[in-house]
Parts: C-alpha cells; sequence; structure tokens
C-alpha cells in the first residue's frame, strides 16, 4: 500500500482555485487507468467558502443569487456563467467553486439513461398518504447476503438496530410497504417538494429492505430489523440527481439525528480531471457529517473501475463498500454461479464492481494501518440480492421486469446497506461509538479468506478470488458484536 503520494495543493485551473478538503496525502502503488469526465449540469455551480465568510456578501458581491443555501458546509448553489464562477474562484473568502454535476443510482440493470438535475433547493415532506391493501402474506425469508453477514447472530445476541435512525439518500421509498412502514419514521422530497418521498424508480426500497425489513413473519428480513427508516428522495423516477442535493441531504440526515447515511448511488468525480480526486464539497460535507458522529456509507460504484475516480466514493471520510457474490448465504464457495455464470460463490464480483489500491494517510507516517482510511473499506454481498420492492409500478418494475413488491438486483448498490444495517446493529449495542469507531470496529471484525481476520489491520493477508488489485479488503461480518 506504499508508494508515490499523489500531489495535493494548491492548484489553479481555468480560474478555479481549489484548496483540497484535507491536508492528509493520497498514497497509492500505482497502475490506476485514469479518470472519467462527469455529466456536468450547464452553469450550475457549488460555492464552498471559508469559514466565517458571509454566503450573503459573498453572493452579493458577485451578483450570484443563491438557489440554495447549504447547512453542513458554509456555501450555497447558483447558476452563473463559466466566467462569473472563474472570477468567483479568486475571491479569497472562497474556498472552491465546483460545477455541479449528475449523480445516478448504482444499481445493475443501472437506472435508464437520464439527467434528471434534482433540486438543490428546500425539499417538502408532504404528507404520507393512506395506503393500499397490502400485497398477500408470504413466508418470510432471510435473503442469502444478510445470512452470508451473520447478521442473525447478531439478532441471537440481542442486537437488532433499536431505535438506530438510518437515512436512505436515495430515490425515496415505499413506506407503504408491509415489511418497510413499521420501520419508516419520516422523509423529504427534493425532486418534488409538494409530494412526500415516494419511490418511484424502486432503488430506494430495494435498499431500505436490505437495511431495516421488519421481522414479521412475512416477506423478508433486513440486516438491522428494529433500525428507523429517514428517507431523503434526491433521485427521480430514472435513478438521476444532482451532487447539490446530496449536500443539502445529508445536512436534513444529520438534523433529524440519523446515525447512519446510506449513500448508494455517485458520479465521476470533476477534480480527478486536475489531480485532486476527492476534494470536491459533497467531502467537505461528509467529513463534517462523521464529524457530528454519523456513519456514512457509500458505494464503490459499477464500473468495473478504479473507485477513486468516482465521487462520494473517494471521499477521505466516506465508508466505500465493494461487491461480493455469494450465492448460498454461506461460506465455503460451494454455492451455484451467478449472473449467468459471470460470477462465482463467495468471490469478489469482479464483472461490475468497483475497486481501490488507493488509501488516504491521515497521520501521515506512510505506513498502512487501520487509523487510515482506505478509498475502499470493506466489501459486502451485491450480487442478485432479494429485498423489497414498491408494491406499484415503478420505472425497474416496468421497464426492467423486476418484480412488486418482492425482487432481485445486483450492484455495489445492495452491498452498501449491508453495512448500514450492520453500522446500526453496532451502534445499537455500542451507543456512544463515534463514526470512526463503527468503521475500525467492523472492518477488524471483517472475514478474510479461510475465516479468519484481519487481525487489527484495515485489509485481509490474502485476497478473496477475483479481487483485482493488491488492497484486500475484508467482507462485514455483522456477528461478534
Amino acid at each position: 500500500m506504499r508508494g508515490c503520494p499523489l500531489l495535493i495543493g494548491l492548484l489553479l485551473v481555468s480560474g478555479f482555485t481549489s484548496i483540497p478538503a484535507a491536508a492528509q496525502q493520497l498514497v497509492s502503488p500505482g497502475g490506476a487507468s485514469g479518470p472519467r469526465s462527469p455529466e456536468i449540469i450547464p452553469d450550475r455551480y457549488i460555492v464552498e467558502l471559508h469559514p466565517g465568510a458571509s454566503v450573503d456578501a459573498v453572493a452579493r458581491a458577485h451578483g450570484v443569487p443563491p438557489l440554495a443555501r447549504f447547512g453542513i458546509i458554509n456555501g450555497f448553489l447558483a447558476h452563473m456563467s463559466q466566467a462569473a464562477a472563474a472570477a468567483l474562484s479568486r475571491d479569497p473568502r472562497v474556498r472552491r467553486v465546483s460545477p455541479d454535476v449528475v449523480v445516478h443510482a448504482f444499481a445493475k440493470p443501472s437506472s435508464p439513461p437520464g439527467k434528471g438535475k434534482g433540486g438543490g433547493g428546500s425539499g417538502g415532506g408532504g404528507g404520507t398518504p393512506s395506503c393500499p391493501t397490502p400485497p398477500p402474506a408470504t413466508t418470510e425469508q432471510i435473503p442469502t447476503g444478510v445470512s452470508r453477514i451473520d447478521a442473525p447472530a447478531a439478532w441471537g445476541g440481542g442486537h437488532k438496530g433499536d431505535g438506530v435512525k438510518v437515512a436512505v439518500i436515495d430515490t425515496g421509498i415505499d413506506f407503504c410497504h408491509p415489511d418497510l412502514a413499521g420501520n419508516y419514521v419520516e422523509g423529504i422530497n427534493y425532486i418534488d417538494s409538494t409530494q412526500p418521498p415516494k419511490d418511484d424508480n424502486g432503488h430506494g426500497t430495494h435498499v431500505s429492505g436490505i437495511i431495516a425489513a421488519q421481522q414479521n413473519d412475512t416477506g423478508v428480513v433486513g440486516v438491522a430489523p428494529n433500525a428507523k427508516l429517514l428517507a431523503a428522495k434526491v433521485l427521480d423516477a430514472s435513478g438521476s440527481g444532482s451532487l447539490s442535493t446530496i449536500i443539502t441531504a445529508l445536512d436534513w440526515a444529520v438534523q433529524k439525528g440519523a446515525r447512519v447515511a446510506n449513500l448508494s448511488l455517485g458520479a465521476s468525480d470533476f477534480w480527478c480531471l486536475f489531480g485532486l480526486c476527492g476534494a470536491g464539497s459533497e467531502c467537505t460535507a461528509i467529513s463534517n457529517a462523521v464529524a457530528s458522529g454519523m456513519v456514512v456509507v457509500v458505494a464503490a460504484g459499477n464500473a468495473a473501475d478504479e473507485a477513486l475516480f468516482y465521487t462520494p466514493a473517494n471521499c477521505q471520510d466516506s465508508l466505500t463498500v465493494t461487491a461480493f457474490a455469494d450465492s448460498d448465504g454461506a461460506s465455503g464457495g460451494t454455492g451455484p454461479t451467478m449472473r449467468g455464470g459471470a460470477e462465482f460463490d463467495d468471490t469478489f464480483a469482479q464483472s461490475f464492481s468497483n475497486h481501490s489500491v488507493y488509501y488516504w494517510d491521515m497521520d501521515g507516517n506512510g505506513t498502512f494501518t487501520i487509523a487510515d482510511h482506505p478509498v475502499v473499506d470493506i466489501m459486502a454481498p451485491g450480487v442478485e440480492i432479494l429485498s423489497t420492492m414498491p408494491t406499484y409500478d415503478v420505472t425497474l418494475t416496468t421497464t426492467y421486469g423486476i418484480s412488486k413488491n418482492y425482487g432481485v438486483l445486483s450492484g455495489t448498490s445492495m452491498a452498501t446497506p449491508h453495512f448500514a444495517g450492520a453500522a446500526a446493529l453496532y451502534i445499537g449495542a455500542n451507543l456512544g461509538a463515534t463514526a470512526d469507531a463503527v468503521r475500525r470496529a467492523l472492518v477488524i471484525k471483517g472475514e478474510c479468506p479461510g475465516g479468519g481476520d484481519t487481525a487489527g489491520g484495515p485489509v485481509c493477508a490474502s485476497s478473496w478470488l477475483d479481487d483485482p488489485d493488491g488492497v484486500w479488503e475484508p467482507l462485514l461480518r455483522a456477528s461478534g458484536l
């Protein structure tokens, strides 16, 4: 894990001044391919100010009225030309100016093409409408992913995430679903502020079920069946939204007392184009959320690529999750193949999961320890995962033929909520745990090939089959809390 540090310092590119979000060095042995160009939303910029600077004063001085004001960072969103953005970036009160970009849900099949640009403005909770007749009861199943990470052992010890709030920042939720209704607390809709955060894609409902589907003798069970769900709808029916809205939603989640936030979404990082991966304002927001005590769990991405090039997976305080293939809910690697033979039981999901050889050297000593933050922290089941789906027609059911009520999806989007649920289990058993304590505990307890753990370090001594790099993150294990 040692190598030459990437250049991190003051950079001036086309009039944009960037000061990195942290002084820590980003280290890698090299070998990554290169960043991808993001989908930029024209003439819309995220402006982050230095602490103490006045949003009103800066906006007024440059004639750029805020479209939205951020709470979790000192900054605002505004429409302006590239020339105006360049001029604004030279103001000494401004920390950085970044173009707003399109983010997408990280499920496979991927959501249909779309560039929903979300809000960034104030969201609305609306009223929770009356619920339709629920689907017929079925025999309750423990999905293979929940079994593989040994969540039932945690339940047997009395740990079910009781009362721990988990914010699902996604496409919304079917809050009428019989496996979710009892754990749903409240939500907000940043796509249409006049409506409740009702899921019109299906992705957010699937993610929510992995985290906290109730243990109620029907349907499926989530990792933390007694955790409470908060829903921030930031992605539209196509599974697309904006980076600026993610920042706003993180602030909302902190204000609502969420101890965990699940971000099964992402985008190519604009700042990687200039050698400053992980320097965006969304990373400042995540660091501030983590400092407040919230674990921010992020999907690594589905491009079978270096995760460093995707945000918010590359933020230094994100807990980033890759996907693991498991077909039978048990160790041993004897289960059937998956995804038409593309994935084998008990292997890294090499056909789509991003991965990384980079880490944030938090103490600057050049030695990779549990105190440091890998770009990728852990892997969790993410192939052919059974979970809740909306009880009504949505994009994933009508366009891709995924079943209503309960359905199967793959992606790092599905791996991430396994960790979010496990974090809720850990917090429920250790109420005073900091976000970094949760990360350390679950990484150290993670499963390495052969059934051992990381021996107190951040990675395994050997790799799971098909892990394409030399940084061998463990598999999530929820037992032993």
